[in-house]
């Protein structure tokens, strides 16, 4: 029996779960499961706080390690949901959530990857046809651009600051809170402008990655080394020099425009890194 069975068989002798629904990676079709794809389910019930989240868990087995978290709006809506994210042994990880009957319309409506699969007085039921689109990322405006590329250059310079001062902690997390992140988001903008606004670049860019080419792996990967002042500032120049092909990438494409003043910022930081 999988662990959704027993979710199903579990729910089946609860009155008060009234539809089961499942969402996540492994209602994406166009992207395989492997023994690391999260189990992401919801129960629909007449009484949100009647089920016990902990007790339908052990269903499956004992639990790791678990994260129970409580939040209003998951799916823009404005329900009230009890959330179970949980890690069983080896690779096993299921994510729970207990909601009020009343909110499967949002959660319909609001991700594509999201189905009902159970519902009660019937019981197993062809869930719909699921997708992505909810999650791809939009062709960028030319003002988010210009925001994302200012924000790029900006904190660099807070990166060469705290090289400058030899403060290796404070360098590296803004290179890797606030410099690094917005490359990502060109990168993933870059793609979806390539696929017509239909690219998803995934949670912390993981299907980014596979749309880079082997070079652009290589050097996105080299900006990971900063264990010293010396491999900081290799990783920074590194990063400059990918985000310049980036742009170049856009400036080719021709429908957002790069900002004029790049050229000298990308020049100042290359300086003062050289001195």
């Amino acid at each position: 029996m999988s662990d959704l069975d027993k979710i199903l068989a579990d729910a089946q002798d609860d009155r008060n779960i009234l539809a089961v629904g499942t969402e996540g990676a492994r209602n994406d079709g166009a992207v395989p499961s492997d023994k690391w794809t999260d189990l992401d389910v919801t129960l629909f019930t007449a009484d949100p706080v009647a089920t016990d989240g902990m007790a339908v868990l052990r269903q499956i087995g004992a639990p790791i390690i678990v994260q129970h978290l409580e939040q209003t709006g998951l799916f823009g809506d404005d329900a009230f949901w009890r959330i179970w994210l949980t890690r069983f042994a080896g690779t096993k990880r299921v994510d729970l959530k207990i909601v009020a009957a009343d909110a499967e319309a949002a959660y319909l409506t609001g991700d594509s990857l999201n189905a009902i699969v159970w519902r009660r007085g019937i019981g197993a039921v062809q869930p719909r046809a699921t997708s992505a689109a909810t999650h791809e990322v939009p062709v960028p405006t030319q003002i988010e651009f210009a925001d994302v590329v200012n924000e790029l250059y900006w904190c660099a310079g807070n990166v060469v600051k705290g090289i400058g001062r030899a403060n290796l902690l404070y360098a590296n997390e803004q290179l890797n809170q606030y410099v690094r992140p917005q490359l990502l988001q060109l990168l993933a903008w870059r793609e979806t402008m390539r696929q017509g606004g239909h690219f998803d670049a995934g949670v912390s860019g993981k299907f980014t990655w596979q749309a880079l080419t082997r070079s652009e792996r290589q050097e996105l990967a080299a900006t990971y080394d900063q264990a010293d002042l010396m491999a900081l500032r290799r990783s920074v120049v590194l990063l400059l020099d990918l985000t310049q092909r980036v742009l170049a990438d856009f400036a080719h494409d021709g429908r957002l425009l790069v900002p004029d003043y790049v050229d000298a910022a990308d020049m100042q930081l290359r300086e003062l890194l050289a001195r």
